[in-house]
């Protein structure tokens, strides 16, 4: 569904990047060309100025969109300037066309319930409104809207109610299954032909609408041939009915509409459904308005929420037009939220791909009706981030009447008003412009249990955002994609360092970052201390163990240390503990710091903290003599196993032999040659670096196109490579075992990981 254009920025060599998942991660399919810029930072903010269009997408599915929920088309005009410079390439208008009750003058809600917002989505007629009553406005002022959106180079997509008319005005006295006794009369007035020829399914059961997994209400037949709501449920199987679809469509693209919002999209049957239910209903209709005009987008997207319905699958309807993930939105919330969920779902799914993907930060129906009503502008910034951030997905930004946690503001706003609330704040167009930038340059997307989830795209940028109920902190995690070199946040200015292994920065109080490139880093780190340290050892405080923690998780914040006495299960302080002081960046880029334990405790922990209420940290570990620290592996309850070095200290105290230090994994002397079988190298690119441990877990999940272990025999040269521990199975141990190469450990070192095999 996605029409891909290529960033008008100076392109380097073109990067193939395989689809996989890699604890956690994602990376996204097709060719990838870098960015080669001095400064990917500085040539955002040329290409988004002013002069360049605000750096808009050319298609509405490229870009961002921006529900402009109950705004009057002239409204919508007057904000076209704004909207430009906040990085919205598409508006949303409300159903423009006729409906059963005038709306000028009511307020979003009202106490009486007679009318509201809920009137947009009761149609008297297919054909744009030309009654004055109406507070979007007329026809003519619709497609003046449109032509002056087109003068920004914004394109104005339609939500299209076409599944069903609105009811009668008395609708909830009425006990009668007839569906024309609950047809709104002026219905008579703008469709004749379907009114009088009683174009509406029946018998209507029980004149409801019941969301719930009941088998029979999600048959086909109860999706596509029964009410929606108590609203009259259209014939869309007949000729009649497509016909006056058809030429609303048509009519709104002649105005100057570029696409659809498709509402209830799943209770319009298709031409697959079965047993006499299917139609040509979708082809009667958008594709005859796609054939009919081939110089226009005709962009549409459907609403369809949790499931098609029983023996329905999603297929069906993304031939069609981008489809709504309703679950992986859920995820998102979640994990923005509080912390759980999946920030980064991956793509393809078992229903989507990034390409007929519909994303948003929340719907009208979610703000109305409670389930999203209480987020705060600052957690619908992170949630717009984690998918507005995703390399090909259609997002939809929801402009909110009022950022208040409740909708009791919207009895006092009137329908039509158009107010500047989050959807004009400085994260949104920033989160906009990252997506304009970055348009066909591929993601890598990780959640990690540090309360962080970022996604890298192409070499040149990442979109970052604190998880739960943290916003701003130090962030310090595995770089997979970027140039290394100094990066700019865009939403406060702040420096980021990148090396070939980390990401680190600090992330501002909205709980977004979006950096980009801007030039090689300084020749020091910033975090560095300004003496060098001493080359002797590690710090030494008299009458205590020195413990030198190794952040090779990326663990975000302040790193603290917890003591106690096992004996007497009490120590003398309270949790989290003592800071650790930042040391140094060992050559593996990971953080180091260094903290004391008095001699006469013998227990601690190392941990971080997540957010109000969560930390991460390390299962309960004894001490009797300085040692070196790192967080290896997680047990069943979230708390991370550590693996130990032996350290020197630099005066006083116990100075144990010196360990073997942590050296970069061997590498042959001469480049393998072909056919040559390293220990370790899974990919069998010649080298053994991370890439090989997630080729491991790809292949014992089943991955397509990557080895099935379980499948293999012990002569075979897969299993051969793998088997890292020889021990005639390949598991999750052999994957650690290189995991603890790559990061220097004495004993892995040792096991021929990375040299050739007889």
């Amino acid at each position: 569904m996605k029409f891909k254009r290529v960033l008008s920025v100076i392109l380097a060599v073109v990067m193939v990047v395989s689809c996989a998942v890699v604890a956690g991660s994602v990376v996204a399919t097709g060719a990838d060309t870098e960015i080669a810029v001095t400064s990917a930072y500085q040539d955002m903010l040329a290409k988004t100025s002013a002069e360049e269009g605000y750096g808009l997408a050319s298609t509405v599915n490229e870009g961002t969109i921006l529900q402009a929920w109950n705004w009057s088309f002239n409204n919508i005009k007057a904000n076209l300037p704004k909207l430009a410079e906040q990085g919205f390439t598409t508006i949303q208008v409300s159903p423009p066309n006729e409906i059963k009750q005038g709306t000028k003058g009511a307020k979003v809600l009202q106490s009486d319930g007679k009318n509201g917002w809920w009137m947009f989505y009761q149609p008297a007629g297919f054909q744009l409104n030309n009654s004055t009553d109406n507070a979007l406005g007329t026809k003519s002022e619709f497609t003046a809207m449109c032509a002056e959106a087109k003068t920004y180079g914004i394109k104005i997509i339609v939500d299209a109610v076409i599944n069903h008319m609105g009811t009668c005005d008395n609708e909830d006295t009425i006990s009668s299954i007839d569906p024309m006794d609950h047809v709104t009369p002026k219905a008579q007035t703008f469709e004749p032909e379907i009114y009088n020829n009683k174009l509406f399914h029946k018998p209507w059961k029980e004149m409801q609408y019941i969301e719930s997994n009941n088998t029979y209400y999600n048959s086909a037949y109860d999706l596509t041939r029964n009410c929606t709501s108590r609203l009259p449920d259209l014939m869309t199987e007949d000729q009649r009915v497509q016909n006056a679809i058809y030429d609303y469509l048509a009519e709104l693209i002649e105005a100057g509409a570029s696409g659809f919002r498709f509402d209830a999209a799943k209770h319009i049957e298709t031409p697959d459904d079965h047993d006499g239910l299917g139609s040509d209903f979708w082809t009667d209709t958008l594709g005859k308005v796609r054939k009919n005009y081939p110089d226009c987008e005709v962009y549409a997207y459907g609403e369809i929420l949790n499931t098609c319905g029983i023996d329905r699958p999603f297929s069906w309807y993304t031939k069609l037009f981008d489809v709504t993930d309703s679950s992986s939105y859920w995820g998102i919330k979640d994990a923005a939220v509080n912390g759980g969920g999946n920030a980064t779902p991956y793509y393809p799914s078992t229903n989507f791909t990034a390409a007929n993907t519909i994303l948003w930060d929340e719907s009208h129906d979610t703000y109305m009706d409670g389930a999203t009503t209480s987020l705060t502008t600052v957690q619908r910034g992170k949630i717009w981030a984690l998918v507005a951030g995703r390399a090909g997905i259609s997002t939809v930004y929801f402009a909110r009447p009022d950022d208040g946690t409740s909708t009791n503001p919207c009895y006092n706003i009137a329908l039509g008003d158009a107010k500047q609330t989050a959807w004009a704040n400085a994260t949104t167009k920033a989160v906009n412009q990252f997506h304009n930038y970055f348009i066909g340059k591929s993601e890598y997307c990780t959640a990690n249990s540090g309360g962080w989830a970022y996604i890298e795209r192409g070499n040149a940028g990442a979109m970052i955002v604190h998880l739960g109920g943290s916003t701003s902190g130090s962030i310090s995690v595995a770089n997979h994609k970027l140039t290394p070199g100094s990066y700019k946040d865009a939403i406060t200015g702040n420096t980021f360092t990148v090396t070939s292994s980390s990401i680190k920065g600090s992330v501002g109080s909205t709980g977004v970052a979006c950096i980009y490139y801007d030039g090689e880093a300084p020749t020091e780190d910033p975090n560095k201390p300004t003496s060098p340290p001493d080359p002797d050892g590690y710090p030494y405080r008299e009458g205590c163990y020195t413990v030198v923690f190794s952040n090779s998780q990326g663990w975000a914040g302040s790193i603290n240390l917890y003591y106690w006495d096992s004996s007497s299960n009490s120590g003398p302080l309270s949790w989290p503990g003592e800071p650790m002081d930042f040391y140094e960046t060992n050559e593996y880029g990971q953080s180091q710091y260094v903290g004391f334990v008095p001699c006469e405790y013998d227990s601690y922990i190392i941990n971080a903290k997540v957010d109000d209420e969560n930390y991460i940290q390390t299962v309960d570990c004894t001490i009797s003599g300085h040692i070196g620290v790192w967080a290896d592996s997680q047990d069943a309850s979230g708390k991370w196993e550590v693996g130990t070095w032996e350290i020197t200290v630099n005066s006083g105290g116990t100075t144990p032999t010196d360990p073997p230090t942590p050296t970069d994994p061997p590498q042959p002397t001469d480049p393998p040659q072909p056919g040559t079988l390293l220990l370790g190298d899974t990919d069998k690119s010649g080298v053994v670096n991370i890439y090989d441990v997630s080729f491991i877990q790809k292949g014992l999940a089943g991955f397509e196109n990557y080895p099935v272990y379980d499948n293999l025999t012990a002569s075979d040269e897969d299993f051969i490579r793998a088997d890292v521990d020889k021990s005639g199975v390949i598991n999750i141990f052999d994957a650690s075992l290189i995991q603890k190469f790559l990061a220097g450990d004495p004993k892995a070192l040792t096991m021929g990981i990375g040299e050739p095999v007889a």
